[in-house]
């Protein structure tokens, strides 16, 4: 958390696709721009906790610890654009992941699968959890989240584009799996 009275502040203007790992080197440069321009004024005595503008109390934001489950991705009970947000916002760490279940074998353990790049698309479809690969060249991995808003995942980890993950699976069926419980998965 970020308190105490501010001595210089600045906007930053973010896109849709900004991330935690875009972010953090902007925001650096500008912190410390920030501090160069601020430091003269500090040591002369002009700026002081006094004479800085105190944080309005009302608009902090206390935030937890994070853990490693928060990067779980649950398209079953979240829109594209919540689990595109969480991509974006733990694309540092944790990371974020979904579980596949590859072929039909249900007692075949999932497979952790990290997500690095996603994109909302713009259609919707009914909800399923069978991922497909895009119609077109280039296109990633189609998953339908459970109000019908559909993402595309378009690199995946091990490092590589979707198509190529999904060449290698040789035609077999691949699902998205979520726990039945509200702790985790049965095969943690």
């Amino acid at each position: 958390m970020d308190a105490g009275p501010i001595v210089a502040q600045e906007l930053l203007e973010i896109d849709e696709n900004d991330s935690a790992t875009t972010l953090l080197p902007a925001l650096f440069e500008m912190r410390t721009a920030l501090l160069v321009d601020a430091l003269p004024n500090v040591i002369e005595g002009e700026i002081t906790i006094k004479t800085a503008t105190a944080q309005d109390e009302a608009l902090v934001t206390k935030a937890g610890m994070l853990d490693f489950s928060e990067g779980w991705l649950w398209p079953h009970d979240t829109t594209a654009v919540q689990c595109h947000n969480r991509v974006r916002r733990f694309s540092m760490w944790p990371g974020t992941f979904l579980y596949f279940q590859i072929g039909d074998n249900d007692a075949k353990k999932p497979t952790k699968v990290k997500v690095i790049e996603l994109r909302v698309l713009p259609d919707t479809a009914e909800p399923t959890d069978v991922i497909k690969i895009g119609p077109k060249k280039g296109d990633g991995l189609r998953l339908v989240c459970g109000d019908g808003s559909v993402l595309e995942l378009t690199k995946v980890q091990p490092a590589m584009d979707a198509k190529s993950f999904l060449n290698r699976l040789r035609g077999k069926k691949v699902r998205w799996v979520g726990p039945t419980n509200p702790i985790g998965p049965p095969w943690l």
